[in-house]
């Protein structure tokens, strides 16, 4: 299986895209940007779905859209809550370290 994925795949945000992160949540606040990411997560659901269940899938410009509007939205709630990277990958390895048992078993 060929992977286009590689070991320093990660989402970065410029200063400016920071700002105006910190900008919609001081504006519209962190319930109602948590809201959003309800439906942005639902919204990626969504295109998932008719990827697998439809004869017309969605192309994967529409798959990418969802995924980076999810990305944005998660960054904003990791900003808002002070959720740190290196806290963060440590349960990425956690949960990583879970699966890779799975595999070994």
């Amino acid at each position: 299986m060929s992977s286009i994925l590689s070991t320093s795949m990660k989402v970065e945000f410029t200063e400016s895209e920071i700002q105006t992160m910190h900008k919609a949540l001081e504006s519209w606040g962190l319930e109602a940007q948590i809201g959003v990411a309800v439906e942005e997560c639902a919204e990626l659901i969504v295109a998932l779905q008719k990827y697998v269940n439809r004869s017309i899938k969605p192309s994967t410009d529409d798959i990418l859209d969802e995924i980076a509007d999810v990305e944005i939205m998660l960054a904003q709630i990791r900003l808002a809550l002070d959720l740190d990277d290196n806290t963060l990958r440590e349960r990425i390895e956690r949960k990583f370290n879970k699966l890779g048992k799975y595999f070994n078993e």
